[in-house]
């Protein structure tokens, strides 16, 4: 199977033998209908008058199999026309692509993809290869599984299969060998070399009735996958979130109140009773906390919950029940369609209970980026913020809080973190043109650092920006292939200079230090654990402080660990109050928009 073969299929004759089988439909159903008239057999009743209708039962039964078997060729043709016209208009693109290169592209049957030029040339148009091949190669496996399938239906049929079972009708007949035929839904790509591009051809290769079965039948295999996109995603994820919910509320009910706890067990005293009643309550009732934040996260208006899911706005990208977390991830605007986006990894102590606020502050950051865009003549772009609480951060309520002194939490959410931002590339209508930041709170920061450094290539991530931080900890680069080196400047986060920032708010005790009764206390990251104090870092270096921004706006500064995301309220002047975001907020969304190089100086640093 080849990029030829594909060529070759023909899906008019397959359309037409599809709207012959119908009428071959009608020719059965009238000889079904004659044999049903001609075996009551009217007058005649003796033993062999009953043996002729008993003929003439299994001749109709027969005839009602040639009806299932005309219904399984049909749906076969149809939904083999629908596949491959997709493979087809998919590969017309690819051509497209190749040819408007100028002849330094060229595409092979096979899917490979090879380049002529200067290095330079070659250099250039490497990316764009790469991205043409994987998307070919697809093509042909998507082929190959769709010609596989034929094959697999068609033997059923030519050797009597494909029966009509219980049907006593053409039509029933018919559409009980429909049930038994069409495409299967082919499994993602996947092992260690699998990139979330690959999983985008793969998907990109599917019909939509393809897509549509996937997503019916096994929304397992998308749910979390980096390279589907997210509106497929958030479908797949939001029933699963209502099942763990209903799940976790009736877990909760069904569990026995305290005074009838303690009346199972005389031998214990109230405090005892107590303290092992909380103890099995702990868990049950946190699932459901965790479960109606998502939820809440996800509404329209959480204080009306009957109206339902924001699925125009928000999209589920991830929701994964864990062991320790229950994780989700939950962009505000659609990410696969905006010019711009950002993904905000928070820091330790955050649980699903937080994504409703999370949420907030990333709605809040999305309208800040849109409103900028228009103030500085862009008012069609559009824009994406992505809550991403995708892993297990250390938690001062358990031993966890160790995880703190060390990279493992950090690396290991760092290593998904690194595959979701390939994810936002992929399934991106500008692909790698997309304006994409990567924000990290507190050891979000540290999160993010290592995501970026996994990365190991420029093109993914644009801007970065850590706030609260205790440090970047290691690159991947050894010294002398033994000593681990710190993250010290862009080139280790792999973005270009000038487009890593910095932001340490006064009395932050993780970052900046604070003052106890007139005593300096040095921060968390002067500690050294994480490396160095990004304070320290040859970065951007923007304000925290109180200022009016270049829009005119009268911002707050942000004091402590937790207000750089966060608004404040001023007078609307009518009587109510509105939000504006502070300093911070704002330089997070002149980052976020792009805006960062703008010759008017947007930016507001030290």
């Amino acid at each position: 199977m080849n990029l030829g073969d594909i060529d070759e299929w023909n899906v008019g004759a397959l359309r037409s033998i599809s709207a012959e089988l119908t009428s071959e439909l009608r020719t059965v159903t009238e000889v079904a209908d004659e044999l049903e008239k001609v075996s009551a057999l009217p007058g005649w009743d003796s033993p062999a008058a009953d043996a002729a209708r008993g003929r003439i039962a299994s001749v109709r039964g027969n005839v009602l199999d040639d009806a299932a078997a005309l219904g399984a060729v049909q749906q076969l043709a149809e939904e083999t026309a629908a596949a491959v016209s997709t493979l087809q208009s998919r590969l017309a693109e690819l051509r497209a692509l190749v040819a408007g290169q100028d002849g330094h592209l060229s595409l092979s049957p096979d899917g490979e993809v090879s380049i002529t030029g200067t290095p330079e040339q070659v250099k250039k148009l490497q990316q764009l290869a790469d991205d043409i091949e994987t998307q070919a190669k697809a093509l042909i496996t998507q082929a190959r599984d769709i010609d596989d399938d034929c094959a697999e239906v068609l033997g059923h049929v030519v050797n009597g299969e494909v029966r009509a079972g219980g049907a006593t009708d053409t039509a029933a007949a018919f559409k009980a060998g429909e049930d038994q035929s069409g495409l299967s839904a082919p499994y993602p790509p996947t092992g260690p070399q699998t990139e979330p591009k690959d999983v985008t051809a793969w998907w990109d290769a599917l019909s939509g009735e393809e897509q549509g079965r996937v997503l019916a039948e096994h929304p397992d295999w998308i749910a979390g996958r980096d390279g589907v996109p997210a509106p497929y995603r958030s479908a797949a994820n939001l029933p699963a979130l209502d099942r763990e919910l209903a799940a976790a509320e009736s877990d909760l009910a069904a569990a026995p109140t305290f005074q009838e706890y303690f009346g199972r067990h005389p031998e214990w005293d109230t405090a005892t009773a107590r303290m092992t009643y909380d103890a099995m309550m702990a868990p049950k009732i946190g699932r459901a906390d965790n479960a109606r934040a998502i939820r809440d996260s996800m509404l329209i208006d959480p204080k009306n919950p009957a109206l339902g899911y924001d699925k125009q706005n928000k999209f589920l990208m991830l929701f994964q029940p864990g062991e320790h977390e229950m994780n989700a991830v939950v962009a505000v605007g659609n990410p696969d369609e905006a010019d711009c986006v950002t993904v905000t990894t928070p820091g330790m102590n955050t649980h699903a209970t937080s994504l409703p606020t999370m949420v907030g502050e990333a709605t809040a950051l999305r309208d800040e980026m849109h409103n900028q865009l228009s103030l500085n003549g862009q008012p069609d772009q559009k824009v994406s913020a992505i809550a991403w609480f995708g892993y297990d951060p250390p938690d001062t309520a358990d031993l966890s809080v160790l995880g703190a002194l060390g990279e493992d939490r950090a690396n290991a959410g760092g290593h998904d973190l690194a595959n979701f931002y390939r994810g936002i590339n992929a399934t991106n209508v500008h692909g790698s043109g997309v304006e994409l930041s990567a924000f990290g709170h507190s050891y979000g920061s540290t999160t993010t650092a290592q995501a970026l450094n996994e990365l190991g290539e420029k093109g993914v991530v644009d801007n970065a920006v850590f706030y609260g931080s205790p440090g970047l900890g290691h690159a991947n680069d050894k010294l002398l292939g033994v000593f681990g080196t710190y993250i010290n400047d862009e080139s280790d986060l792999f973005v270009d200079d000038g487009h890593a920032f910095v932001m340490s708010a006064h009395n932050d005790p993780v970052s900046e230090g604070y003052d106890w009764h007139g005593l300096p206390i040095p921060s968390l990251a002067d500690a050294g654990l994480h490396g160095p104090n990004t304070n320290s870092l040859p970065f951007e270096h923007l304000s925290t402080a109180a200022t009016t921004t270049p829009d005119g706006v009268y911002r707050e500064q942000a004091v402590g660990h937790s207000e750089y995301p966060r608004p404040f309220e001023v007078p609307a002047g009518d009587g109510t109050t509105r939000e504006v975001l502070r300093t911070t907020g704002y330089n997070l969304a002149i980052v976020g928009a792009g805006l960062a190089d703008d010759p008017k100086g947007l930016l507001v640093r030290e």
